[in-house]
């Protein structure tokens, strides 16, 4: 494999990735939180046995309250495979996500002379982004855009919101504030050299959006007469050479440079 200056190959780059992120370390944290709030609930009925004090019966109501309303959350965050790469962590097991990430190298993305980026949170291979740690599909994205961050401190992340052909809608934060100059060359890149359209879709059209992507996608599954797994792992690939199909799906889209 040749790679060129600031090209970054690992062999397990996901594994890697998950690791900076502490998300392990993080699992055992809230697994030593969980399992003491448990020891907690059992001292408790074996005191309310002894005493029948009404401060025990208290801390058992809610303890046990905390303890049943954070079991699924709990036990979704700690048998989440890869939480770097989310959406495709629910479909592929550990083995299959680090299969898709063989041979991906990738460098920072600089932008263009037109169009600079620097941003070390920014990086990319053939196939993925990586913005801040998490792995985004360039060829499965339709819809892709970061936000001007603002607020009275100062101290907002940006925000890029992707929406996947899938229909499934996730927001990515950038790690800190970036500069406007920055977001809008971010925008413009992803168009000009993604396909990925940087348009503008407030909340009251993300229920019709992914209903409308999912919906293609569903349609294009059954023509094709993929399983869900194969299909993805196709649009993974070639998920580019579909994506005016998807464009022309939804009503009053408008493609950069068409109202020129």
């Amino acid at each position: 494999m040749i790679m060129g200056k600031g090209d970054c190959y690992e062999k397990n780059i996901i594994r890697t990735t998950e690791w900076k992120k502490l998300y392990p370390i993080k699992k055992g944290i809230i697994v030593s939180v969980w399992l003491f709030a448990v020891v907690i609930l059992y001292a408790g009925f074996r005191g309310l046995i002894e005493d029948h004090d009404l401060k025990t019966i208290v801390v058992i109501i809610l303890d046990g309250a905390v303890l049943m309303k954070s079991f699924l959350p709990v036990k979704n965050y700690l048998f989440t495979r890869y939480h770097c790469v989310p959406v495709f962590n629910q479909i592929f097991t550990k083995k299959e996500l680090e299969e898709l990430f063989e041979g991906e190298v990738f460098q920072k993305i600089t932008g263009s002379m037109e169009n600079p980026l620097n941003s070390l949170d920014l990086l990319e291979s053939k196939n993925w982004f990586c913005i801040h740690g998490k792995f985004i599909s360039k060829n499965m994205t339709i819809i892709g855009r970061a936000w001007v961050a603002a607020s009275l401190n100062n101290r907002d992340i940006t925000p890029v919101k992707i929406f996947y052909m899938t229909g499934q809608y996730l927001e990515v934060k950038a790690g800190y504030s970036w500069k406007v100059s920055t977001i809008q060359s971010f925008n413009q890149l992803l168009w000009e050299k993604y396909q990925i359209i940087p348009v503008k879709v407030f909340f009251r059209d993300y229920e019709r959006i992914s209903t409308i992507l999912k919906n293609t996608y569903d349609r294009m599954k059954t023509e094709k007469d993929l399983c869900e797994k194969e299909f993805v792992r196709y649009l993974l690939e070639h998920g580019a050479d579909s994506k005016a199909l998807f464009w022309s799906e939804i009503p009053g889209l408008q493609l950069p440079g068409e109202n020129k």
